[in-house]
């Protein structure tokens, strides 16, 4: 029996990093995990995250992206339709030299995952993309509370994906690992991509060292709740805030996260007469201290209006974190099949007192909390962890490498 060889993977992202949002996290966990594994990894990103590898991952081979003074321009004018375009076109440049001379089985584009942002084609090499997840909208009793930008886009989704399709066609001959089901799916048919192509997989797995931790074990009652999310419009901690408003007096919530929202959230605190019951605690590393500090919380109430997927969502089913949220987009996807306490994305008054209840619920019954945490947890093993998650990939890979050579056969 012939014995495999390692893949020589160049995986390819905007950033990794663990400290610029879920996107950078999840490309930064691929390259670690794959090559954990036995890959022979090289990644391309940009400049910006070297200093951060340097210090923290100086076991990975990474190829840094500078930006041009077209860029920089770009980002000072604010056009950015151009500046990602430029990004991407750069990367892929990257890619192809790197490819030259590293030789890759595959070439792996990790991000970003939006099912219309255009990639760039890498000949004589197979290509795959993702997972894509996206073509996400507000529930439509919060649909006011969408940007203009992000309405025109859902409204322009049909031209914009013809024509992106036309003009980029690589979407229709890499293939496409899917974790946003059939609204990503739907997106990506429109810019012409086969369905033969599309692979359907989880979004992210889950880091090892939070599998390793024992579960969180709810105890007696517990009136302490978490938010724990940048602080933009469409994650609404406001509806933490108003839920806590209308909760048990006792119960507090602490807001872990930085963004611009947090003058606004805070007035909104001081308004509802919460402000001695709600903590603002900044930005905390992810690592052990912030693990065990979550284990001192009954729940995490983490309304998102528009959640593609949620890792922080998988973290805190991994750790036993019960989670109060909405049953819409990503966490719906991620509960379904289990008992939770996500609440139907109905109007915003009764959506907050939803939440409430689901707080006190929680708060007085620590034996409810202890058994949605394991049902969560025992999905999370299941499905979240990085060793079943990449050896689905590495079938896709696979079926990449052979799609090629098909491909390649039939051009001769």
């Amino acid at each position: 029996m012939a014995i495999e060889k390692p893949l020589r993977l160049l995986l390819v992202a905007p950033n990794i990093s663990r400290n610029m949002g879920g996107e950078a996290f999840k490309a930064l966990m691929i390259a670690l995990e794959t090559q954990r594994r036995g890959a022979t990894v090289l990644q391309v990103s940009h400049s910006r995250v070297r200093g951060e590898i340097a210090r923290s991952h100086p076991e990975l081979n990474v190829v840094y992206v500078e930006d041009s003074w077209i860029q920089i321009l770009l980002h000072r004018m604010r056009f950015v339709p151009a500046l990602l375009l430029l990004n991407a076109w750069q990367l892929n440049r990257a890619a192809r030299k790197a490819a030259r001379d590293f030789v890759p089985d595959i070439v792996h584009f990790t991000s970003p995952i939006s099912p219309v942002l255009p990639y760039f084609s890498m000949p004589g090499f197979p290509m795959v993309i993702g997972p894509l997840n996206g073509n996400v909208g507000h529930p439509p009793a919060f649909t006011s509370r969408e940007p203009l930008p992000k309405k025109l886009g859902r409204w322009l989704l049909r031209p914009t994906q013809k024509l992106l399709g036309a003009v980029f066609p690589a979407r229709r001959t890499a293939t496409i690992l899917v974790s946003g089901g059939e609204r990503t799916a739907v997106a990506l048919a429109l810019a012409g991509c086969s369905r033969s192509r599309i692979r359907f997989t989880v979004d992210s797995g889950v880091a090892p060292e939070l599998a390793d931790r024992p579960a969180i074990e709810h105890q007696g009652p517990n009136f302490a709740f978490v938010f724990l999310g940048r602080l933009v419009r469409y994650k609404a901690a406001d509806l933490a805030i108003c839920a806590l408003a209308e909760a048990d007096v006792r119960c507090t919530l602490d807001i872990i996260g930085m963004g611009p929202e947090e003058p606004a959230l805070r007035s909104l605190a001081q308004s509802l007469g919460v402000h001695d019951r709600v903590r603002f605690l900044g930005w905390v590393q992810p690592g052990p201290a912030l693990y065990d500090r979550l284990g001192t919380y009954r729940a995490m109430v983490f309304p998102s209006l528009a959640e593609a997927n949620g890792i922080v969502f998988q973290e805190a089913m991994m750790l036993g974190l019960p989670v109060v949220g909405l049953r819409w987009a990503g966490p719906a996807q991620l509960f379904e099949g289990i008992d939770s306490m996500l609440v139907d994305p109905g109007p915003q008054d009764e959506v907050i007192t939803s939440l409430a209840r689901a707080m006190n619920r929680l708060a007085i019954d620590p034996a409810h909390a202890n058994r949605l945490a394991a049902a969560a947890r025992q999905r999370a093993m299941a499905d979240y962890g990085w060793g079943a998650l990449l050896a689905d990939w590495h079938l896709a890979y696979h079926l990449a490498i052979e799609e090629h050579r098909r491909d390649s056969v039939s051009v001769q």
